[in-house]
């Protein structure tokens, strides 16, 4: 069986609630690793890149159909090709992503 999730977010929202809440905020969401890799950039591209990964951990959540701490999740590549980790797996992964908006296409097969 195969499950696909998908999600889409507004890059301003990530933005936002990184300048309102700040770092502590953003790390109940992404790993550190997820973080350094971020902030190596500017803004805007600092928050796209957040934003993707945040649509690719909740793309995840709803193809697995069940909830899952952000943090157990993250996004990592291998070569140019994006994986979603979680739990010593890694799961294919889609991102795009432009100034406004994130989107994250994620596929769990299941044997």
């Amino acid at each position: 069986m195969v499950q696909v999730g998908i999600d889409l977010v507004e890059v301003s929202r990530l933005r936002a609630l990184g300048e309102r809440r700040g770092e502590r905020a953003l790390k109940r969401l992404f790993t550190s690793r997820e973080l350094d890799y971020a902030f190596r950039a500017r803004p805007p591209l600092c928050w796209q890149r957040l934003a993707v990964r945040f649509a690719a951990k909740e793309a995840f959540i709803k193809a697995l159909g069940r909830p899952v701490p952000l943090r157990e999740l993250e996004v990592t590549f291998r070569g140019p090709k994006p994986y979603l980790s979680w739990r010593g797996r890694d799961y294919p992964l889609s991102l795009s992503h432009t100034r406004e908006l994130a989107m994250a296409v994620v596929v769990i097969e299941e044997a």
